[in-house]
């Protein structure tokens, strides 16, 4: 048990450290599914407090109920029937967080935290350890220790009645998850974001350059303020914020249009990104320029290809560059190599990683991100209302 408890404290906390740090953990870069999990509203608790703060909490209680476990005075029996009583309780409340928070990754964030998903399988060992040994507790004693009669059979004393009860403080556990669920569901942050400004006047994309959402036939081109969207296609956060991009608009009554500006978050053609042993976004950067090429070339048919691309509204989906090719090479047919041979490719790609690099100060790289003049925002919400309140609010 020890060890056991002792990495999931050592997880929890460094979990913690990162999440009031405002950093990213290893492995969960800007945009990827666990950094989606990691910077949700759901990895708070109370309108704010990490989640990793209680799982750490419960982790330090299981440490001192094993190292304070066992001795043969009157008074270490006395404390050991006590403990025992906890740890069942700490057992459902290890497993009650494991179902919930697995069950938010599956069905509302459609994402996975590697860091998440490892606590939860310690925790649900541990749990499993402690009920194995409440069971053997009320179990008959090994042959030596029974009498001599082979027709009477002695338990430890006060065993059997523990074993009856270890259903009891499991259950109490279970609900104690339960109720932190519901409080954690009724203080869920509105939304979860950060924003910052840049100093300097940053470079801006021209109509033509990039596909503009918001405009109309009926609407001249410059109506309404122009906000600029950042983005990568393997990101699930973007995906995401792909879904509500059209209520957005629709909900801003004009108010706003959005050039769609993806900028690949992989080292391998973003000089803004540090070179890393697993680069998680390697696809992007053909991925960004068949899409440009497609934009470039067929402008009418962008939207569909582009919504290819982003997963049609699924943020789990994948869309590797071979297949994203042979779809660009059909909608193109013979001029697809010199589609992407086209020089506004790679001018649209150095200005969109320029972007990027200007209004990442501080170690703030995530994406989506919108841009208004010198101020960006990187939201977190999959509501259109929500999003629109920080754009008005932040923007």
């Amino acid at each position: 048990m020890l060890p056991l408890c002792a990495a999931g404290l050592l997880l929890a906390a460094w979990m913690l450290f990162h999440s009031l740090a405002g950093g990213q953990l290893a492995g969960c870069g800007a945009g990827s599914a666990c950094d989606s999990v990691m910077h949700s509203p759901w990895a708070y608790v109370l309108g704010g407090v990490p989640v990793s703060l209680p799982a750490a909490l419960v982790y330090v209680l299981l440490i001192v109920c094993v190292l304070f476990l066992g001795g043969d005075s009157a008074e270490a029996r006395s404390l050991d029937r006590l403990i025992w009583k906890l740890l069942p309780v700490l057992a459902g409340c290890l497993a009650g967080a494991a179902l919930w928070f697995s069950g938010l990754q599956i069905f509302v964030l459609h994402s996975f935290c590697k860091y998440c998903t490892l606590l939860h399988i310690l925790g649900c060992a541990i749990a499993a350890i402690i009920l194995i040994a409440a069971h053997d507790r009320g179990a008959d004693p090994p042959a030596p220790l029974r009498r001599s009669a082979p027709s009477i059979r002695q338990p430890l004393p006060s065993t059997t009645h523990d074993r009856k009860e270890g259903a009891f403080p499991f259950a109490a556990g279970l609900v104690a998850a339960a109720v932190f669920a519901f409080v954690q569901a009724r203080t869920l942050p509105d939304a979860v974001y950060d924003s910052g400004r840049s100093e300097a006047d940053l470079p801006a994309f021209a109509d033509g350059e990039v596909p503009v959402l918001g405009d109309s036939p009926v609407k001249p081109a410059n109506d309404g303020q122009t906000l600029t969207l950042l983005f990568d296609f393997q990101c699930t956060h973007c995906r995401r914020l792909h879904r509500i991009l059209p209520e957005l608009l629709d909900r801003s009554g004009g108010q706003y249009r959005i050039r769609l500006c993806p900028v690949p978050l992989s080292s391998a053609c973003n000089p803004y990104l540090p070179a890393s042993g697993i680069d998680r976004f390697a696809g992007s950067c053909p991925l960004t320029r068949y899409a440009l090429a497609v934009w470039y070339a067929r402008p009418d048919a962008y939207a569909a290809y582009w919504d290819y691309l982003l997963g049609e509204g699924n943020p789990q989906a994948v869309i590797p560059p071979a297949e994203a090719e042979k779809r660009a090479r059909a909608l193109l047919g013979a001029g697809f190599d010199a589609a992407l041979a086209d020089p506004r490719i790679e001018a649209a790609l150095r200005k969109a990683e320029e972007l990027f690099g200007r209004t990442s100060a501080g170690g703030k790289g995530g994406v989506p991100r919108l841009i208004a003049g010198q101020h960006w925002l990187v939201p977190e919400t999959d509501s259109a209302d929500e999003l629109l309140e920080l754009i008005r609010t932040e923007l």
